[in-house]
């Protein structure tokens, strides 16, 4: 029989992370930056000027994404669709197959009618095949489409919050990311994540 990873679309759509690093205009000279220590605000004092930095936990801001929760059951569901129909045409050809076998092991067809029978079944099979391909590119196109959606989600809100806060860099960090330490006032997680909300509740007009 035909069989499918259960945990495909969760693991591809868990296992998202988007990285948001960007850098605007350094204020300053180009020599070499010595001695740069963090002030307020997350600045950074050297001598390429003040550089502000900010940093976002993606994962948080995905865990709390209202959109990324209904994708995910969106896709769930699709997936779960096309599973159980995969399933029923398998489940009905392999009838037919045991089918065949017992009346080819009882002799109650002739071997002409078991070699038309078997080349029905070899096309049938190969319906099938290209069935759970085609299923599985469209999910793979979806799951695709989820994922960029989300980053442009990301990247807009990030702009969005940096034109009022004015940072120069802001970093991405996920679970057992390279972001090992930070002060809590660099973190803009929650205004990312709070405009991404907003967006999202009135392009569906609540």
């Amino acid at each position: 029989m035909i069989k499918e990873n259960s945990n495909r679309i969760v693991s591809i759509v868990l296992a998202i992370a988007v990285i948001v690093l960007f850098v605007l205009h350094f204020s300053g000279n180009k020599k070499e930056v010595s001695g740069n220590q963090p002030g307020k605000s997350g600045v950074l004092s050297g001598n390429l000027g003040d550089i502000k930095v900010g940093y976002v936990f993606v994962d948080s801001v995905l865990a709390n994404y209202e959109y990324y929760k209904i994708a995910t059951d969106q896709l769930l569901s699709k997936k779960s669709t096309l599973e159980r129909e995969l399933t029923g045409k398998g489940d009905a050809f392999q009838k037919e197959v045991s089918d065949f076998q017992y009346k080819v092991e009882k002799k109650l067809i002739t071997s002409w009618d078991a070699e038309s029978r078997q080349k029905q079944l070899a096309e049938k099979q190969q319906v099938l095949v290209n069935l759970q391909n085609e299923m599985q590119g469209k999910l793979a196109q979806e799951e695709q489409a989820v994922t960029l959606q989300l980053h442009d989600s990301v990247m807009t809100a990030v702009n969005k919050v940096n034109s009022k806060l004015g940072y120069n860099l802001i970093l991405s960090n996920t679970f057992g990311g390279g972001l090992l330490y930070a002060d809590d006032y660099m973190n803009i997680t929650k205004q990312v994540l709070d405009c991404m909300n907003e967006s999202y509740r009135k392009s569906i007009g609540k």
